[in-house]
Protein backbone atom coordinates (compact mmCIF):
# COMPACT_ATOMS: atom_id res chain seq x y z
CA UNK A 1 0.00 0.00 0.00
CA UNK A 2 1.45 2.98 -0.88
CA UNK A 3 1.09 5.84 2.21
CA UNK A 4 -0.24 9.07 1.52
CA UNK A 5 -0.29 12.57 2.31
CA UNK A 6 -2.90 14.60 3.98
CA UNK A 7 -6.13 14.67 1.81
CA UNK A 8 -7.89 17.90 0.88
CA UNK A 9 -10.95 18.81 -1.18
CA UNK A 10 -8.78 21.74 -1.89
CA UNK A 11 -5.05 21.05 -2.98
CA UNK A 12 -5.20 17.89 -4.36
CA UNK A 13 -7.70 16.66 -6.93
CA UNK A 14 -7.33 14.87 -9.63
CA UNK A 15 -8.69 13.61 -13.11
CA UNK A 16 -6.92 12.82 -16.16
CA UNK A 17 -6.34 13.30 -19.73
CA UNK A 18 -3.94 12.91 -22.39
CA UNK A 19 -1.02 13.30 -25.14
CA UNK A 20 -1.59 13.36 -28.84
CA UNK A 21 0.55 13.09 -31.39
CA UNK A 22 1.43 15.91 -33.33
CA UNK A 23 -0.33 18.01 -31.31
CA UNK A 24 1.47 21.34 -30.13
CA UNK A 25 0.09 21.94 -27.00
CA UNK A 26 -2.12 20.59 -23.54
CA UNK A 27 -4.03 23.01 -21.69
CA UNK A 28 -4.82 22.56 -18.54
CA UNK A 29 -8.53 23.78 -18.46
CA UNK A 30 -11.03 24.21 -15.71
CA UNK A 31 -13.83 21.20 -14.95
CA UNK A 32 -17.72 21.77 -13.72
CA UNK A 33 -18.77 19.48 -11.13
CA UNK A 34 -21.93 18.42 -10.30
CA UNK A 35 -23.56 21.52 -9.61
CA UNK A 36 -20.70 23.90 -8.79
CA UNK A 37 -17.85 25.27 -10.71
CA UNK A 38 -14.82 24.19 -9.18
CA UNK A 39 -11.73 26.09 -9.88
CA UNK A 40 -8.24 24.15 -9.70
CA UNK A 41 -6.26 27.68 -8.66
CA UNK A 42 -2.54 28.34 -9.93
CA UNK A 43 -3.13 26.34 -12.89
CA UNK A 44 -2.59 29.01 -16.08
CA UNK A 45 -1.11 29.34 -19.51
CA UNK A 46 -0.05 26.90 -21.86
CA UNK A 47 1.55 24.04 -20.46
CA UNK A 48 4.56 23.05 -22.84
CA UNK A 49 4.82 19.18 -23.72
CA UNK A 50 8.32 17.66 -23.18
CA UNK A 51 8.26 15.54 -26.38
CA UNK A 52 11.35 14.08 -25.65
CA UNK A 53 9.10 12.19 -22.74
CA UNK A 54 6.87 11.25 -24.84
CA UNK A 55 9.68 9.77 -27.61
CA UNK A 56 10.70 7.99 -24.79
CA UNK A 57 7.70 6.53 -23.96
CA UNK A 58 7.58 5.52 -27.18
CA UNK A 59 4.10 7.32 -27.34
CA UNK A 60 4.26 7.12 -31.59
CA UNK A 61 3.56 3.53 -31.65
CA UNK A 62 1.83 1.82 -34.01
CA UNK A 63 1.10 4.67 -36.20
CA UNK A 64 2.48 2.77 -39.54
CA UNK A 65 0.95 0.11 -41.20
CA UNK A 66 2.80 -3.39 -40.08
CA UNK A 67 2.88 -5.81 -42.94
CA UNK A 68 2.84 -8.57 -40.33
CA UNK A 69 -0.90 -6.92 -39.25
CA UNK A 70 -4.66 -7.37 -40.54
CA UNK A 71 -6.56 -4.34 -41.27
CA UNK A 72 -9.51 -3.60 -38.55
CA UNK A 73 -13.19 -4.52 -39.87
CA UNK A 74 -15.14 -1.56 -38.50
CA UNK A 75 -18.59 -2.77 -37.53
CA UNK A 76 -20.34 1.01 -37.80
CA UNK A 77 -24.11 -0.05 -38.22
CA UNK A 78 -25.64 -2.29 -35.75
CA UNK A 79 -28.82 -2.74 -36.99
CA UNK A 80 -30.33 -5.76 -35.05
CA UNK A 81 -31.58 -8.68 -36.79
CA UNK A 82 -35.65 -8.47 -36.08
CA UNK A 83 -35.84 -11.97 -36.92
CA UNK A 84 -34.12 -13.19 -33.70
CA UNK A 85 -36.40 -15.01 -31.71
CA UNK A 86 -37.08 -13.74 -28.43
CA UNK A 87 -38.41 -16.72 -26.57
CA UNK A 88 -38.04 -17.53 -22.53
CA UNK A 89 -36.97 -21.32 -23.66
CA UNK A 90 -32.93 -21.58 -22.58
CA UNK A 91 -30.47 -22.52 -24.82
CA UNK A 92 -26.86 -22.69 -25.06
CA UNK A 93 -25.13 -19.63 -27.79
CA UNK A 94 -21.11 -20.41 -28.56
CA UNK A 95 -18.93 -18.17 -29.17
CA UNK A 96 -14.92 -18.11 -29.96
CA UNK A 97 -12.86 -14.75 -29.83
CA UNK A 98 -9.31 -14.15 -30.68
CA UNK A 99 -8.06 -11.06 -29.23
CA UNK A 100 -5.18 -10.11 -31.07
CA UNK A 101 -3.53 -6.82 -32.81
CA UNK A 102 -4.54 -5.39 -35.72
CA UNK A 103 -4.05 -1.95 -37.63
CA UNK A 104 -6.79 0.78 -38.11
CA UNK A 105 -7.66 4.11 -38.79
CA UNK A 106 -11.20 4.72 -36.86
CA UNK A 107 -10.51 8.78 -36.72
CA UNK A 108 -8.49 8.68 -39.78
CA UNK A 109 -5.00 8.17 -37.99
CA UNK A 110 -3.46 4.99 -38.74
CA UNK A 111 -2.42 2.82 -35.53
CA UNK A 112 -1.93 -0.55 -33.86
CA UNK A 113 -5.04 -1.39 -32.09
CA UNK A 114 -6.12 -4.52 -29.95
CA UNK A 115 -9.72 -6.13 -31.37
CA UNK A 116 -11.80 -9.07 -31.16
CA UNK A 117 -12.09 -10.71 -33.94
CA UNK A 118 -10.36 -8.62 -36.19
CA UNK A 119 -13.58 -6.40 -35.88
CA UNK A 120 -13.90 -3.19 -34.21
CA UNK A 121 -16.01 -2.45 -32.07
CA UNK A 122 -16.22 -6.20 -31.24
CA UNK A 123 -18.71 -8.48 -32.17
CA UNK A 124 -22.39 -8.80 -31.16
CA UNK A 125 -23.74 -11.44 -28.26
CA UNK A 126 -27.70 -11.66 -28.21
CA UNK A 127 -28.70 -13.95 -25.88
CA UNK A 128 -32.05 -14.52 -24.34
CA UNK A 129 -32.90 -14.35 -20.49
CA UNK A 130 -31.77 -18.05 -18.89
CA UNK A 131 -29.65 -18.72 -22.05
CA UNK A 132 -25.97 -20.38 -21.23
CA UNK A 133 -23.74 -18.40 -22.46
CA UNK A 134 -19.60 -19.83 -23.49
CA UNK A 135 -17.14 -17.42 -24.98
CA UNK A 136 -14.01 -19.36 -25.83
CA UNK A 137 -11.23 -16.56 -25.49
CA UNK A 138 -8.08 -17.14 -27.53
CA UNK A 139 -5.13 -15.04 -26.80
CA UNK A 140 -2.91 -14.00 -29.16
CA UNK A 141 -1.53 -10.98 -27.92
CA UNK A 142 1.66 -10.47 -26.62
CA UNK A 143 0.51 -9.82 -23.13
CA UNK A 144 -1.96 -11.20 -20.73
CA UNK A 145 -5.63 -10.27 -21.15
CA UNK A 146 -9.35 -10.86 -19.26
CA UNK A 147 -12.82 -10.37 -20.53
CA UNK A 148 -15.12 -9.20 -18.27
CA UNK A 149 -18.73 -9.43 -19.17
CA UNK A 150 -20.34 -5.79 -17.60
CA UNK A 151 -23.55 -5.82 -15.93
CA UNK A 152 -23.94 -9.24 -15.81
CA UNK A 153 -25.22 -10.76 -12.10
CA UNK A 154 -22.37 -13.86 -12.36
CA UNK A 155 -24.87 -15.70 -9.40
CA UNK A 156 -22.77 -18.55 -8.57
CA UNK A 157 -19.78 -17.98 -11.13
CA UNK A 158 -17.88 -15.15 -10.01
CA UNK A 159 -15.05 -17.39 -11.41
CA UNK A 160 -16.20 -15.83 -14.92
CA UNK A 161 -16.39 -12.15 -14.28
CA UNK A 162 -13.57 -11.91 -16.04
CA UNK A 163 -11.76 -9.36 -13.78
CA UNK A 164 -7.79 -9.22 -13.78
CA UNK A 165 -6.29 -9.80 -10.16
CA UNK A 166 -9.52 -10.69 -8.41
CA UNK A 167 -11.44 -13.69 -10.21
CA UNK A 168 -8.76 -14.80 -12.58
CA UNK A 169 -5.31 -14.25 -13.36
CA UNK A 170 -4.43 -12.77 -17.27
CA UNK A 171 -5.11 -15.60 -19.90
CA UNK A 172 -1.32 -15.71 -21.14
CA UNK A 173 -0.15 -15.16 -24.54
CA UNK A 174 -1.17 -18.18 -27.02
CA UNK A 175 -4.03 -19.73 -24.17
CA UNK A 176 -7.04 -19.52 -24.37
CA UNK A 177 -9.92 -19.29 -21.79
CA UNK A 178 -13.62 -20.41 -21.96
CA UNK A 179 -15.85 -17.78 -19.99
CA UNK A 180 -19.11 -20.23 -19.10
CA UNK A 181 -22.06 -18.81 -17.32
CA UNK A 182 -26.17 -18.55 -17.47
CA UNK A 183 -27.44 -15.19 -18.50
CA UNK A 184 -29.84 -14.59 -14.97
CA UNK A 185 -33.43 -15.66 -15.81
CA UNK A 186 -34.56 -12.35 -14.42
CA UNK A 187 -32.01 -10.27 -16.20
CA UNK A 188 -32.47 -8.52 -20.14
CA UNK A 189 -31.42 -5.11 -21.18
CA UNK A 190 -28.45 -3.16 -23.16
CA UNK A 191 -24.81 -4.65 -21.35
CA UNK A 192 -20.92 -4.76 -23.11
CA UNK A 193 -17.84 -6.59 -22.57
CA UNK A 194 -14.59 -5.48 -22.41
CA UNK A 195 -11.00 -5.92 -21.45
CA UNK A 196 -10.19 -5.68 -17.49
CA UNK A 197 -6.66 -6.11 -17.80
CA UNK A 198 -4.87 -2.96 -17.11
CA UNK A 199 -6.09 0.00 -19.97
CA UNK A 200 -6.41 -2.66 -23.42
CA UNK A 201 -10.24 -1.97 -23.63
CA UNK A 202 -9.05 1.92 -24.51
CA UNK A 203 -7.11 0.64 -27.50
CA UNK A 204 -10.26 -1.37 -28.86
CA UNK A 205 -11.23 -4.41 -26.95
CA UNK A 206 -14.98 -3.91 -26.29
CA UNK A 207 -18.36 -5.02 -27.86
CA UNK A 208 -22.20 -4.68 -27.19
CA UNK A 209 -24.03 -7.95 -25.15
CA UNK A 210 -27.72 -7.66 -25.81
CA UNK A 211 -30.07 -9.45 -23.76
CA UNK A 212 -33.46 -10.21 -24.90
CA UNK A 213 -36.54 -11.37 -22.66
CA UNK A 214 -40.18 -11.69 -23.24
CA UNK A 215 -40.64 -10.35 -19.82
CA UNK A 216 -39.11 -7.53 -20.52
CA UNK A 217 -41.27 -4.65 -19.00
CA UNK A 218 -40.53 -2.35 -22.17
CA UNK A 219 -40.96 -5.84 -24.88
CA UNK A 220 -43.62 -5.15 -27.49
CA UNK A 221 -42.88 -0.80 -27.16
CA UNK A 222 -40.93 -0.45 -30.45
CA UNK A 223 -40.65 -2.71 -33.73
CA UNK A 224 -36.68 -2.20 -34.42
CA UNK A 225 -33.69 -2.15 -32.49
CA UNK A 226 -30.54 -0.93 -32.99
CA UNK A 227 -26.84 -0.13 -31.30
CA UNK A 228 -24.55 3.18 -31.03
CA UNK A 229 -21.70 2.77 -29.40
CA UNK A 230 -20.13 6.25 -28.55
CA UNK A 231 -16.43 5.96 -27.30
CA UNK A 232 -13.19 8.05 -26.98
CA UNK A 233 -10.40 7.32 -28.59
CA UNK A 234 -6.43 7.95 -28.95
CA UNK A 235 -4.32 8.27 -31.71
CA UNK A 236 -1.58 6.13 -29.50
CA UNK A 237 -1.17 2.91 -27.37
CA UNK A 238 -2.54 3.54 -24.39
CA UNK A 239 0.88 1.87 -22.52
CA UNK A 240 2.47 4.27 -23.49
CA UNK A 241 0.03 7.35 -22.12
CA UNK A 242 -0.30 5.20 -18.91
CA UNK A 243 3.15 5.07 -18.12
CA UNK A 244 3.21 8.98 -18.79
CA UNK A 245 0.26 9.76 -16.66
CA UNK A 246 1.60 7.74 -13.79
CA UNK A 247 5.21 8.79 -14.25
CA UNK A 248 5.82 11.64 -11.82
CA UNK A 249 6.52 14.51 -14.57
CA UNK A 250 2.76 13.62 -15.37
CA UNK A 251 1.13 13.18 -18.82
CA UNK A 252 2.00 17.00 -20.04
CA UNK A 253 5.84 16.47 -19.30
CA UNK A 254 5.22 18.61 -15.84
CA UNK A 255 4.87 18.30 -12.24
CA UNK A 256 2.11 20.68 -11.38
CA UNK A 257 2.93 20.78 -7.59
CA UNK A 258 0.11 18.82 -6.15
CA UNK A 259 -2.46 21.59 -7.42
CA UNK A 260 -3.62 19.84 -10.94
CA UNK A 261 -1.59 16.09 -10.26
CA UNK A 262 -2.26 13.44 -12.39
CA UNK A 263 -3.93 15.03 -15.42
CA UNK A 264 -5.51 12.53 -17.39
CA UNK A 265 -4.89 12.29 -21.45
CA UNK A 266 -7.39 14.32 -23.35
CA UNK A 267 -8.83 11.80 -26.04
CA UNK A 268 -7.96 12.60 -30.07
CA UNK A 269 -11.17 12.19 -31.12
CA UNK A 270 -15.06 10.40 -30.43
CA UNK A 271 -16.52 7.69 -32.19
CA UNK A 272 -19.67 6.28 -33.16
CA UNK A 273 -19.71 3.05 -33.86
CA UNK A 274 -16.22 2.88 -34.45
CA UNK A 275 -15.97 5.59 -36.91
CA UNK A 276 -15.11 9.73 -36.27
CA UNK A 277 -17.07 10.41 -39.56
CA UNK A 278 -19.32 8.40 -41.52
CA UNK A 279 -21.44 5.60 -39.53
CA UNK A 280 -24.80 5.89 -40.72
CA UNK A 281 -28.29 4.00 -40.17
CA UNK A 282 -30.71 3.09 -42.76
CA UNK A 283 -33.91 3.23 -41.02
CA UNK A 284 -37.30 2.95 -42.30
CA UNK A 285 -40.43 5.60 -41.99
CA UNK A 286 -43.34 5.08 -39.26
CA UNK A 287 -41.30 2.92 -37.26
CA UNK A 288 -40.35 2.52 -33.48
CA UNK A 289 -37.00 1.84 -33.27
CA UNK A 290 -35.15 1.45 -30.11
CA UNK A 291 -31.85 2.80 -29.75
CA UNK A 292 -29.14 0.88 -27.41
CA UNK A 293 -27.12 3.43 -26.47
CA UNK A 294 -23.71 2.51 -25.15
CA UNK A 295 -20.73 4.57 -23.83
CA UNK A 296 -17.88 2.36 -23.87
CA UNK A 297 -15.02 5.05 -23.77
CA UNK A 298 -12.20 5.63 -21.18
CA UNK A 299 -12.88 8.84 -19.61
CA UNK A 300 -15.41 10.85 -21.86
CA UNK A 301 -18.83 11.86 -21.08
CA UNK A 302 -20.71 12.43 -24.10
CA UNK A 303 -24.68 14.02 -24.70
CA UNK A 304 -26.90 12.17 -26.97
CA UNK A 305 -29.04 13.47 -29.47
CA UNK A 306 -30.61 13.37 -33.26
CA UNK A 307 -32.26 16.59 -34.63
CA UNK A 308 -35.85 16.83 -34.66
CA UNK A 309 -36.52 13.58 -32.84
CA UNK A 310 -37.48 13.50 -29.40
CA UNK A 311 -36.17 10.21 -27.38
CA UNK A 312 -38.42 8.71 -25.01
CA UNK A 313 -35.55 6.69 -22.39
CA UNK A 314 -37.05 3.84 -21.21
CA UNK A 315 -34.11 1.84 -19.93
CA UNK A 316 -30.69 2.26 -18.15
CA UNK A 317 -28.37 -0.20 -17.60
CA UNK A 318 -30.56 -2.79 -17.60
CA UNK A 319 -33.55 -1.31 -15.75
CA UNK A 320 -36.91 -0.74 -17.63
CA UNK A 321 -38.13 2.61 -17.02
CA UNK A 322 -40.97 4.58 -16.87
CA UNK A 323 -40.86 6.84 -20.25
CA UNK A 324 -39.46 10.25 -20.07
CA UNK A 325 -39.28 12.29 -23.24
CA UNK A 326 -35.92 14.27 -23.93
CA UNK A 327 -34.41 15.92 -26.00
CA UNK A 328 -30.61 14.98 -24.71
CA UNK A 329 -29.23 12.19 -23.02
CA UNK A 330 -26.24 12.33 -20.58
CA UNK A 331 -24.29 9.00 -20.61
CA UNK A 332 -20.62 8.73 -18.49
CA UNK A 333 -18.07 6.09 -19.50
CA UNK A 334 -19.34 1.68 -19.15
CA UNK A 335 -23.47 3.21 -18.71
CA UNK A 336 -26.38 2.37 -20.96
CA UNK A 337 -29.62 3.78 -21.72
CA UNK A 338 -32.42 2.60 -24.66
CA UNK A 339 -34.20 5.51 -26.11
CA UNK A 340 -37.13 5.19 -28.13
CA UNK A 341 -37.09 6.85 -31.79
CA UNK A 342 -40.50 7.19 -34.06
CA UNK A 343 -39.25 7.90 -37.65
CA UNK A 344 -41.86 10.41 -38.21
CA UNK A 345 -40.61 13.24 -39.19
CA UNK A 346 -39.85 14.21 -42.66
CA UNK A 347 -38.18 12.19 -44.87
CA UNK A 348 -34.54 12.46 -45.55
CA UNK A 349 -31.22 12.23 -43.57
CA UNK A 350 -30.60 13.91 -39.83
CA UNK A 351 -27.44 14.15 -37.85
CA UNK A 352 -27.21 11.79 -34.80
CA UNK A 353 -24.46 13.99 -32.31
CA UNK A 354 -22.84 12.94 -29.34
CA UNK A 355 -21.21 15.71 -28.11
CA UNK A 356 -17.85 15.25 -26.04
CA UNK A 357 -18.30 17.08 -22.26
CA UNK A 358 -14.73 18.51 -23.09
CA UNK A 359 -15.37 20.56 -19.68
CA UNK A 360 -15.07 17.61 -17.86
CA UNK A 361 -11.32 16.97 -18.89
CA UNK A 362 -8.13 17.96 -16.69
CA UNK A 363 -6.16 19.22 -19.70
CA UNK A 364 -7.84 20.26 -23.26
CA UNK A 365 -6.84 19.01 -26.22
CA UNK A 366 -7.31 22.23 -29.29
CA UNK A 367 -7.39 20.04 -32.10
CA UNK A 368 -9.97 17.97 -30.46
CA UNK A 369 -13.51 18.40 -32.07
CA UNK A 370 -16.26 17.57 -29.11
CA UNK A 371 -19.13 16.92 -31.70
CA UNK A 372 -19.13 13.53 -33.29
CA UNK A 373 -22.07 12.88 -35.77
CA UNK A 374 -23.37 10.09 -37.55
CA UNK A 375 -26.12 10.06 -40.06
CA UNK A 376 -29.82 8.51 -39.90
CA UNK A 377 -31.84 8.29 -42.80
CA UNK A 378 -35.34 7.47 -43.55
CA UNK A 379 -37.54 7.68 -46.52
CA UNK A 380 -35.22 8.91 -48.80
CA UNK A 381 -31.82 8.68 -50.55
CA UNK A 382 -28.57 9.29 -47.97
CA UNK A 383 -27.31 12.55 -47.91
CA UNK A 384 -25.26 14.97 -46.05
CA UNK A 385 -27.67 16.25 -43.13
CA UNK A 386 -28.03 20.17 -43.01
CA UNK A 387 -30.60 19.43 -39.82
CA UNK A 388 -30.08 21.84 -36.70
CA UNK A 389 -29.33 20.62 -33.41
CA UNK A 390 -32.05 21.37 -30.42
CA UNK A 391 -32.03 25.21 -29.21
CA UNK A 392 -32.63 24.83 -25.83
CA UNK A 393 -29.52 25.19 -23.37
CA UNK A 394 -26.92 22.88 -23.46
CA UNK A 395 -26.06 21.47 -19.66
CA UNK A 396 -21.79 21.72 -19.22
CA UNK A 397 -22.19 19.68 -16.13
CA UNK A 398 -21.32 16.71 -15.79
CA UNK A 399 -23.84 14.31 -14.11
CA UNK A 400 -26.63 12.07 -14.78
CA UNK A 401 -30.18 12.24 -16.24
CA UNK A 402 -31.66 13.60 -13.10
CA UNK A 403 -32.91 10.66 -10.63
CA UNK A 404 -36.88 12.20 -11.25
CA UNK A 405 -36.44 11.01 -14.25
CA UNK A 406 -34.54 7.80 -13.73
CA UNK A 407 -38.08 5.68 -12.46
CA UNK A 408 -38.22 2.21 -13.06
CA UNK A 409 -41.24 0.50 -14.30
CA UNK A 410 -41.47 -2.78 -11.77
CA UNK A 411 -41.41 -0.34 -8.48
CA UNK A 412 -39.18 -1.75 -5.71
CA UNK A 413 -38.51 -0.46 -2.75
CA UNK A 414 -34.91 -1.19 -1.02
CA UNK A 415 -35.39 -3.48 2.41
CA UNK A 416 -33.37 -1.79 5.67
CA UNK A 417 -29.93 -1.12 5.76
CA UNK A 418 -28.13 -3.75 8.25
CA UNK A 419 -24.49 -2.37 7.31
CA UNK A 420 -22.90 1.27 6.71
CA UNK A 421 -19.27 1.44 4.47
CA UNK A 422 -18.02 4.94 4.44
CA UNK A 423 -15.37 5.40 2.07
CA UNK A 424 -13.43 8.52 0.86
CA UNK A 425 -11.69 8.42 -2.75
CA UNK A 426 -9.22 10.80 -3.45
CA UNK A 427 -6.05 11.72 -6.03
CA UNK A 428 -2.64 12.00 -3.22
CA UNK A 429 0.90 12.49 -4.14
CA UNK A 430 2.57 9.31 -2.26
CA UNK A 431 5.52 9.77 0.31
CA UNK A 432 7.77 7.43 -1.33
CA UNK A 433 7.87 10.03 -3.99
CA UNK A 434 8.63 12.58 -2.31
CA UNK A 435 5.35 13.94 -2.89
CA UNK A 436 5.59 13.85 -6.82
CA UNK A 437 4.26 10.74 -8.02
CA UNK A 438 0.03 10.89 -7.84
CA UNK A 439 -2.47 7.59 -7.32
CA UNK A 440 -5.62 6.94 -6.64
CA UNK A 441 -6.61 5.87 -3.55
CA UNK A 442 -10.28 4.30 -1.61
CA UNK A 443 -9.48 5.91 2.12
CA UNK A 444 -6.03 5.05 2.13
CA UNK A 445 -5.75 1.73 -0.27
CA UNK A 446 -4.45 2.36 -3.90
CA UNK A 447 -5.16 -1.02 -5.64
CA UNK A 448 -2.50 -2.73 -7.10
CA UNK A 449 -3.66 -5.82 -9.43
CA UNK A 450 -2.60 -9.03 -7.97
CA UNK A 451 -1.80 -11.18 -11.53
CA UNK A 452 -0.35 -14.40 -9.80
CA UNK A 453 -2.66 -14.55 -7.07
CA UNK A 454 -6.37 -12.91 -7.55
CA UNK A 455 -8.34 -12.44 -4.73
CA UNK A 456 -10.49 -14.94 -5.24
CA UNK A 457 -8.18 -17.85 -5.12
CA UNK A 458 -6.94 -16.35 -2.05
CA UNK A 459 -10.32 -16.79 -0.30
CA UNK A 460 -10.77 -20.29 -1.86
CA UNK A 461 -7.51 -21.72 -0.62
CA UNK A 462 -7.23 -20.09 2.52
CA UNK A 463 -11.19 -19.78 3.84
CA UNK A 464 -12.76 -17.00 5.08
CA UNK A 465 -9.96 -13.61 5.66
CA UNK A 466 -10.19 -10.51 6.56
CA UNK A 467 -6.81 -9.54 6.13
CA UNK A 468 -5.03 -8.91 2.76
CA UNK A 469 -1.98 -7.32 0.53
CA UNK A 470 -2.14 -3.65 1.93
CA UNK A 471 -3.03 -3.03 -1.99
CA UNK A 472 -6.38 -4.58 -1.49
CA UNK A 473 -9.11 -2.84 0.55
CA UNK A 474 -12.03 -5.55 1.02
CA UNK A 475 -14.89 -5.56 2.81
CA UNK A 476 -15.87 -8.91 3.80
CA UNK A 477 -19.65 -10.43 4.88
CA UNK A 478 -19.96 -13.74 5.90
CA UNK A 479 -23.81 -13.38 6.41
CA UNK A 480 -26.22 -11.46 4.35
CA UNK A 481 -26.38 -7.91 4.81
CA UNK A 482 -28.46 -5.05 3.50
CA UNK A 483 -25.05 -2.50 2.68
CA UNK A 484 -25.16 1.21 2.51
CA UNK A 485 -22.26 2.47 0.70
CA UNK A 486 -21.70 5.98 0.94
CA UNK A 487 -18.78 7.25 -1.46
CA UNK A 488 -17.24 10.36 -0.64
CA UNK A 489 -15.53 12.69 -3.22
CA UNK A 490 -11.92 14.69 -2.32
CA UNK A 491 -11.98 14.86 -6.48
CA UNK A 492 -13.24 18.03 -8.41
CA UNK A 493 -14.78 15.72 -10.94
CA UNK A 494 -17.49 13.21 -11.63
CA UNK A 495 -16.64 9.43 -11.53
CA UNK A 496 -18.46 6.56 -13.44
CA UNK A 497 -18.66 3.72 -10.52
CA UNK A 498 -19.06 0.47 -11.70
CA UNK A 499 -19.96 -2.55 -9.04
CA UNK A 500 -19.28 -5.71 -10.19
CA UNK A 501 -22.15 -8.49 -9.69
CA UNK A 502 -24.70 -6.31 -8.80
CA UNK A 503 -28.16 -4.26 -9.26
CA UNK A 504 -27.93 -1.24 -6.60
CA UNK A 505 -30.40 1.52 -5.36
CA UNK A 506 -28.81 4.88 -5.98
CA UNK A 507 -30.64 6.51 -2.48
CA UNK A 508 -29.36 10.04 -2.66
CA UNK A 509 -26.17 12.25 -3.89
CA UNK A 510 -25.41 15.72 -2.94
CA UNK A 511 -22.80 18.47 -2.62
CA UNK A 512 -19.97 17.95 0.07
CA UNK A 513 -19.48 15.47 2.65
CA UNK A 514 -22.26 12.98 3.57
CA UNK A 515 -23.72 13.79 6.85
CA UNK A 516 -25.44 11.22 8.50
CA UNK A 517 -29.00 11.59 9.46
CA UNK A 518 -28.75 15.25 7.51
CA UNK A 519 -28.38 14.13 3.78
CA UNK A 520 -31.45 13.16 2.50
CA UNK A 521 -32.12 10.30 1.19
CA UNK A 522 -35.00 8.56 -1.48
CA UNK A 523 -36.26 4.71 -0.20
CA UNK A 524 -39.36 4.71 -2.25
CA UNK A 525 -38.63 3.29 -5.64
CA UNK A 526 -35.01 4.47 -6.00
CA UNK A 527 -33.40 4.44 -9.68
CA UNK A 528 -31.47 1.04 -9.73
CA UNK A 529 -28.42 0.37 -12.15
CA UNK A 530 -25.08 -0.67 -12.37
CA UNK A 531 -22.93 2.29 -12.80
CA UNK A 532 -23.44 5.72 -10.99
CA UNK A 533 -22.13 8.84 -11.52
CA UNK A 534 -20.80 10.70 -8.19
CA UNK A 535 -20.66 14.32 -8.73
CA UNK A 536 -17.03 16.42 -7.93
CA UNK A 537 -16.62 17.40 -4.23
CA UNK A 538 -19.91 15.83 -3.65
CA UNK A 539 -21.14 12.02 -2.22
CA UNK A 540 -23.23 9.61 -3.46
CA UNK A 541 -25.18 6.93 -1.63
CA UNK A 542 -26.00 3.37 -2.89
CA UNK A 543 -27.53 0.49 -1.13
CA UNK A 544 -27.36 -3.42 -2.05
CA UNK A 545 -28.09 -7.09 -0.97
CA UNK A 546 -24.73 -8.71 -0.36
CA UNK A 547 -26.34 -12.23 -1.37
CA UNK A 548 -24.33 -13.19 -4.82
CA UNK A 549 -21.06 -15.11 -3.09
CA UNK A 550 -18.12 -13.83 -4.58
CA UNK A 551 -15.35 -11.44 -5.05
CA UNK A 552 -16.48 -8.30 -6.84
CA UNK A 553 -14.97 -5.20 -7.91
CA UNK A 554 -16.12 -1.75 -7.51
CA UNK A 555 -13.79 0.81 -9.03
CA UNK A 556 -14.21 4.04 -11.14
CA UNK A 557 -14.45 2.94 -14.85
CA UNK A 558 -12.09 5.55 -16.45
CA UNK A 559 -9.13 3.97 -17.49
CA UNK A 560 -6.80 5.72 -15.96
CA UNK A 561 -8.09 6.28 -12.75
CA UNK A 562 -8.66 2.44 -12.22
CA UNK A 563 -4.86 1.68 -13.11
CA UNK A 564 -4.14 4.32 -10.82
CA UNK A 565 -5.65 2.64 -8.12
CA UNK A 566 -9.30 3.42 -7.95
CA UNK A 567 -10.83 0.12 -6.86
CA UNK A 568 -12.31 -1.65 -4.04
CA UNK A 569 -13.42 -5.29 -3.19
CA UNK A 570 -16.87 -6.83 -1.53
CA UNK A 571 -15.93 -10.01 -0.77
CA UNK A 572 -19.42 -11.24 -0.33
CA UNK A 573 -19.99 -15.13 1.52
CA UNK A 574 -17.16 -16.65 1.64
CA UNK A 575 -17.98 -19.46 3.21
CA UNK A 576 -19.81 -20.22 -0.38
CA UNK A 577 -17.06 -19.38 -1.89
CA UNK A 578 -15.23 -22.60 -0.81
CA UNK A 579 -17.69 -24.41 -2.59
CA UNK A 580 -17.09 -23.27 -6.06
CA UNK A 581 -16.00 -25.35 -8.80
CA UNK A 582 -13.33 -23.26 -10.13
CA UNK A 583 -12.35 -24.80 -13.27
CA UNK A 584 -8.53 -26.18 -12.91
CA UNK A 585 -7.54 -23.97 -15.74
CA UNK A 586 -7.68 -20.95 -14.01
CA UNK A 587 -5.19 -21.85 -11.35
CA UNK A 588 -3.10 -23.54 -13.71
CA UNK A 589 -3.30 -20.21 -15.81
CA UNK A 590 -2.29 -18.35 -12.76
CA UNK A 591 1.09 -20.34 -12.28
CA UNK A 592 2.07 -19.22 -16.09
CA UNK A 593 2.08 -16.13 -15.11
CA UNK A 594 5.59 -13.32 -14.86
CA UNK A 595 6.03 -9.80 -14.01
CA UNK A 596 4.37 -7.53 -16.23
CA UNK A 597 2.27 -9.91 -18.50
CA UNK A 598 -0.95 -7.69 -18.86
CA UNK A 599 1.56 -4.17 -19.82
CA UNK A 600 1.05 -3.85 -23.28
Amino acid sequence: MSTLMSPSKEGSSSDHEGLAVGKTRITPIKRSGRRKLFVITGIAGVVVVVLALALGLGLGLGLKKSSSLSYVTTNSSFLLDPSFVVTSTPTTRYYEFVISEAVGSPDGVQRTMLVVNNQFPGPLIEVNSGDELVVNVYNQLPNGTTIHWHGQLQNGTNYMDGTNGITQCPIPPGMNFTYRFTINPNQYGTFWYHAHASTQYTDGIYGPLVIHSPSEPIYGQYDREALIIISDWYDVMSSGLLTQYLSSAGIDGSNYGGVNPGAEPPPDSGLINGKMNGSSFDLEPNLRYRLRLINMGSLTEFMFSVDSHVLSVVEADGTSLVPVDVHRVPIHVAQRYSVILTTNQTAGSYNIRAEMQATCYKLSNPNLNTMVLATMTYGASPTTPNTQDWSDAFPSLCLDLNSTMIVPQIAMNPPNSTETVQIFMSFQQTTQSGGTQTLAFMNSTSWIADTTNPTILQMSKLGIQTTFDSNQLVVVNDNITVLDLILNNYDDASHPFHLHGHVFWILGEGDGDYLPGVSQLNTTNPPRRDTLTLPGYGWIAIRFITDNPGLWAFHCHIGWHMAAGLLMQFASLPSQIQQFQIPSYLSDQCTEQSGGLVVN
